[in-house]
């Protein structure tokens, strides 16, 4: 199966919503390799709640004058969530007086009401574009680099179980898909700070002032330590500053793997 490409509509207007969806529709019979699946909500109040549910979505169309909240203050609830500048926001109105407010929450783009068919085509084509392009760069291998004396070396980024930190010298754990096992790869002189910028966002957590542990290894977590799926069950222990970040990272990563 291809990349599915989740599409959210939040509007009250059921015309606007079935107009949006017919294009939607059209538009997927000309895509080749991806999928696209569509969602509806009638107020953001209840785009939100799917939202705390674990629900994600790459496209968001908003209306932005909804009853009992608006799509400005759903969008900015949406965008101050962990991953939230990833969505692409395209907010529908039938007034232009929102385009600073829009600005603030970071909109992809802007359709006023009634919709032109151009317009949208234009709008959704760009937005799948990036939407794409986003996934593309997603299944692309990331590479982590470390300086080992004057030679620099890289190792796959997914294939890292964890990294601990002893006095500024990082240890390098990998994952041995073989023996189904974490082994020491290498070690290197850097700061944890670093090493957690080099990694992709929301795959890796810290879980202690010491550890940066890949969600991908790990089968448990309880409130004191992260348990991985190696035939030795490795616990990493999880800190009481990082304690919460790191259980948001742990069942947020897990919810996106059912989705």
């Amino acid at each position: 199966m291809g990349f599915i490409i989740r599409i959210a509509v939040c509007d009250d207007d059921k015309n606007i919503a079935e107009n949006i969806h017919r294009h939607v529709e059209m538009k997927a019979k000309q895509l080749q390799g991806e999928k696209l699946d569509i969602f509806f909500y009638k107020s953001g109040l209840d785009f939100l709640q799917d939202i705390e549910l674990g629900a994600t979505f790459h496209i968001v169309f908003m209306d932005i004058e909804m009853e009992e909240m608006n799509g400005v203050e759903a969008g900015q609830i949406l965008r101050n969530r962990s991953n939230g500048d990833d969505i692409i926001m395209i907010y529908v109105s039938s007034h232009d007086s929102y385009f600073e407010d829009l600005v603030d929450v970071g909109s992809f783009r802007f359709i006023k009401k009634p919709i032109d068919e151009d317009r949208l085509d234009h709008v959704f084509s760009k937005a799948l574009n990036q939407a794409i392009k986003y996934k593309n760069m997603a299944e692309e291998p990331s590479l982590f680099f470390f300086k080992v004396g004057a030679e620099i070396s890289s190792v796959k980024a997914d294939e890292i179980a964890y990294l601990k930190n002893i006095k500024r010298i990082i240890e390098i754990h990998v994952w041995d898909n073989t023996s189904k096992s974490i082994i020491l790869l290498d070690h290197f002189y850097s700061n944890m700070d670093d090493a957690m910028e080099q990694l992709p966002k929301g795959q890796f957590v810290r879980s202690e002032r010491s550890h940066i542990v890949n969600l991908e290894y790990v089968c448990r977590m309880n409130s004191d330590y992260f348990t991985f799926m190696d035939k030795n069950s490795t616990k990493i222990p999880i800190g009481r500053v990082h304690k919460e970040n790191a259980k948001v990272a742990y069942f947020k990563r897990r919810s996106d793997k059912y989705v």
